[in-house]
């Protein structure tokens, strides 16, 4: 990749880069370059996913900005040289040490900040006729919130059991099962910016969702397919027709041909096409394979039997579609029922999520009367943005950057735009994070901004040996993977290590009420239970906590000078995947090799589910650990005091969490 154009302020720019390849670095070493190059810091705008990540973010550049002010010139020249930044002469060097300064003493400083962070500045700023609600207070965690609008719920459907709503709720219930129902329902409430962005200036939203979805199935819900079928003569000759295809042939068909002719006799018509299509189809739901015999006409035979099955998976594909609209009807209805108990009770205590937040962003940047003038306020405020893990991103914060892009374009006041992130990293997918949006970006910026488009696959964090299995995975995939690349080790004789361990299967159990001998049943007062065998992941977990013991015991790694030294154990939530070990790290100057200890062994699962099987596993070989899970240390009182205080100190919002501090033995 080319640094000049990475680095250069007067360029946008997209960059895809692996893991490792310094992305931080660059993006850092961008807003060292805007300053160098005079562009003041309150104009600009740095965005990145999480508050660790912009914390980082500011320590490092006033680390770089300090050290640039301190050191010698030769250092200071060598750190902007690494930058991109030729021609150093006395000016830019003196330039450059009273970087340190300036962003000290910057009014208005610059914005390095996540999304959400930004977008509460935004709201902030706000006119007061924007609509957006003042005062409002921002929460993190909605659990009880959601449990309480779900409880609130089933209170108004108690209170009105014939209403429209709960008779769409008991349809659900009986359909999918109270787990399944609930699922729907909050799943609708966490994409709620998409509805409310897709249903906008309706009067009766649902009303006219279910209406849309109907014109597009094309079918109607008071429509009956089955006895607008059966009501068919035509389907009735094409019915007789296979039956005496098939009464020609073998003893088996025989018998087929007198079932269809029987199911067609029902007089119901309900029961008629039911047993039509158990004749002609499998119970996993496949059509029956029917070949005509060599005494059979083969063209006639298989006229007929195309003719039916062609008629009989139209009526199908009817009652599917008819299902479909039915569910989403009633799960439309009972969503927007949550949704409204949800929204008021946030509305009643003054708070609002980070949905909310991103929802009246996005109205007041694009559909608001202050539109405009909240795009006019971005563009005199920021010349330059620059946007971290990219891939993180999701639709609706793309929307709300597009939407002040595209308006800064149209009055040919573009700031400049440096995006970085990797398609291949993307994990917030629950966050509504959608890896796609990154190339839908790279075309926005090519097109509307002039952007340049760089890659960097040459990672220096991983060791060869890993980056050889990594390429393995995604290289061969049928369709390739985002225009997938091969990554390249920076150090090419860093030592690693991939690993597969075998496979944990799981061992039958012992027949269910059955002696030793798995004959007769069991006296329980002179036999006992015979227990189950292991189950895969319990095997799985033998193996991973004996493995981790070989490694301690036989393993050697360089000692804590490396710059980074894992051993990492990545568990998967299916049994039936392979496990892998990798290790990796960067030479450190002078480092020695020892023994592998348990404090260089990092696990990682998908889910914290089943972390007590895996505990329980390393307890068995007196293995030490530490656990995210919950229970243990994390669930003492002191712990729990420690945790409010904390959180209090994070969000000073948090009324309930300075109680608790407030209250314990920390503040007697």
């Amino acid at each position: 990749m080319d640094n000049h154009i990475a680095l250069d302020p007067r360029h946008s720019v997209v960059v895809e880069a692996c893991a490792g390849s310094g992305k931080t670095w660059l993006l850092v070493s961008r807003i060292v370059r805007l300053l160098l190059d005079g562009v003041k810091p309150g104009e600009i705008l740095a965005i990145t996913f999480t508050r660790k990540a912009a914390q980082e973010m500011q320590a490092r550049l006033h680390e770089w900005l300090h050290l640039l002010a301190v050191q010698d010139d030769e250092e200071a020249r060598k750190f902007l040289r690494e930058r991109a930044v030729d021609d150093i002469d006395d000016v830019v060097l003196s330039r450059a040490r009273g970087l340190y300064r300036d962003i000290l003493l910057a009014q208005p400083a610059i914005t390095i900040s996540t999304f959400h962070g930004w977008f509460m500045q935004i709201i902030q700023r706000a006119p007061l006729n924007s609509g957006v609600p003042v005062g409002m207070q921002l929460l993190e965690r909605t659990a009880a919130l959601r449990e309480e609008a779900w409880q609130a719920l089933a209170d108004s459907l108690r209170a009105a059991p014939d209403g429209e709503t709960a008779q769409f709720m008991q349809w659900l219930f009986a359909e999918y099962g109270l787990y399944n129902t609930r699922a729907l329902l909050e799943n609708f409430v966490h994409k709620r910016a998409e509805w409310w962005t897709y249903s906008q200036g309706q009067s009766d939203a649902v009303a006219w969702a279910v209406e849309q979805l109907r014109s597009e199935l094309g079918v109607d819900l008071d429509a009956d397919p089955i006895a607008d079928a059966c009501a068919d003569a035509g389907l009735q000759a094409d019915v007789q027709a296979f039956a005496q295809a098939l009464a020609t042939g073998t003893e088996t068909q025989c018998n087929q041909a007198g079932q269809l002719q029987a199911a067609w006799k029902l007089a119901d018509v309900h029961r008629r096409f039911a047993a039509l299509s158990a004749a002609l189809y499998t119970q996993a739901d496949e059509p029956r394979s029917f070949k005509p015999t060599k005494k059979q006409n083969a063209e006639t035979f298989l006229f007929a039997r195309d003719v039916l099955f062609d008629k009989l998976q139209a009526v199908r594909d009817t009652l599917i579609e008819l299902d479909s609209l039915r569910m989403n009807q009633a799960a439309l209805h009972c969503g927007a029922a949550l949704l409204e108990h949800y929204q008021e009770l946030k509305l009643r205590s003054q708070q609002m999520d980070f949905t909310d937040l991103e929802w009246q962003v996005c109205r007041l940047l694009n559909r608001s009367d202050c539109a405009e003038y909240m795009q006019y306020k971005l563009d005199s405020r920021y010349k330059h943005v620059l946007l971290d893990e990219f891939q993180d991103t999701n639709p609706l914060q793309w929307q709300i950057l597009q939407a002040w892009f595209s308006a800064a374009a149209a009055v040919d006041a573009r700031p400049t735009v440096f995006v970085v992130g990797d398609p291949k990293q993307s994990i917030y997918r629950f966050r509504r994070a959608d890896a796609r949006l990154f190339g839908v970006v790279r075309e926005f910026l090519e097109c509307e901004f002039g952007a340049y488009y760089l890659t960097q696959n040459e990672t220096r964090r991983n060791a060869p040996a890993v980056l050889h299995a990594v390429n393995g995975v995604f290289a061969p995939l049928p369709d390739g993977f985002v225009d997938f690349e091969e990554h390249i080790a920076h150090h090419q004789t860093l030592p690693g290590h991939v690993e597969v361990l075998p496979l944990a299967v799981q061992l039958p159990s012992p027949a269910s009420g059955r002696g030793a001998g798995g004959e007769g049943l069991r006296n329980p007062l002179t036999t006992p239970h015979a227990e189950a065998q292991s189950g895969a992941r319990e095997i799985e977990a033998k193996q991973f906590a004996a493995h981790i013991a070989d490694i301690v015991a036989h393993w050697s790694v360089q000692d804590e000078k490396l710059l980074m030294e894992t051993l990492a154990i990545r568990l998967s939530e299916q049994t039936t995947l392979a496990k892998s070990l990798v290790m990796s790290g960067h030479p450190g100057e002078g480092g020695k090799v020892r023994r592998a200890a348990y404090r260089d062994i990092m696990v990682l699962v998908r889910k914290r589910t089943h972390l007590r099987v895996y505990e329980h596993a390393l307890r068995a070989r007196h293995i030490p650990f530490l656990t995210s899970r919950r229970g243990g240390l994390l669930d003492t009182l002191e712990a729990e005091d420690i945790q409010a205080l904390l959180t209090f100190l994070i969000t000073p919002f948090a009324d309930l969490q300075l109680a608790q501090a407030l209250r314990s033995p920390l503040f007697a």
